[in-house]
């Protein structure tokens, strides 16, 4: 079975239990064996997911990471003014990693697979804020900057939100918000 395959029904039910255990609980320790034996299943049917460990974390993670983008990308399809949508934007990226447990934000920063796809993430992120940032300098809006400067400061601070969670003082989702303030409030051109 291939990622774009489409799931069975049972496959379904499978995948999104295990992303409720990603999200509670991480997935550094996740075994087939384990699963198996947790969800009630045989070993093919946790291996109709991915041929290996690896691969059904990368489909679930994937599929998360898939969910936060068009929770944020659907914040950027409103014809509004780049504060506004960077304000949308940081927003929908916070209450989309809600549900992510410490150990799963931990876990995006120890488990290799984990570590390439946050990486894969954040800098398509970072391009869409850019993006956004060049458009409100552009419009007036914000105070011109050196864009890609900013894109490197907050791609920088994207990775180091990730790596910090492995300790109870970062909240991702505090972190995120604080960071979309940062920016925002940084670049408006009222401030300036």
């Amino acid at each position: 079975m291939t990622p774009t395959t489409p799931l069975t029904p049972r496959q379904r039910q499978l995948f999104d239990a295990l992303l409720t255990q990603f999200l509670k609980n991480g997935f550094a320790t996740f075994t087939i064996d384990s699963a198996a034996r947790e969800l009630h299943c045989s070993k093919s049917t946790m291996y109709s997911l991915g041929a290996t460990r690896d691969e059904i974390i990368r489909r679930i993670l994937v599929s998360f990471f898939k969910e936060v983008t068009r929770r944020t990308d659907a914040q950027l399809t409103h014809n509004t003014s780049p504060k506004v949508a960077l304000e949308r934007y940081f927003t929908a990226m916070s209450a989309a990693l809600e549900p992510a447990s410490l150990a799963f934000l931990r876990d995006l920063s120890t488990v290799e697979v984990a570590r390439e796809i946050y990486a894969t993430n954040t800098q398509a992120a970072t391009e869409k804020i850019t993006n956004l940032i060049e458009r409100g300098v552009a419009e007036g809006e914000f105070r011109t900057v050196n864009s890609s400067f900013l894109a490197h400061l907050i791609s920088a601070a994207m990775q180091h939100i990730q790596t910090s969670a492995a300790t109870p003082e970062v909240n991702a989702v505090d972190a995120y918000r604080e960071l979309g303030q940062l920016v925002i409030y940084g670049l408006y051109s009222e401030v300036a």
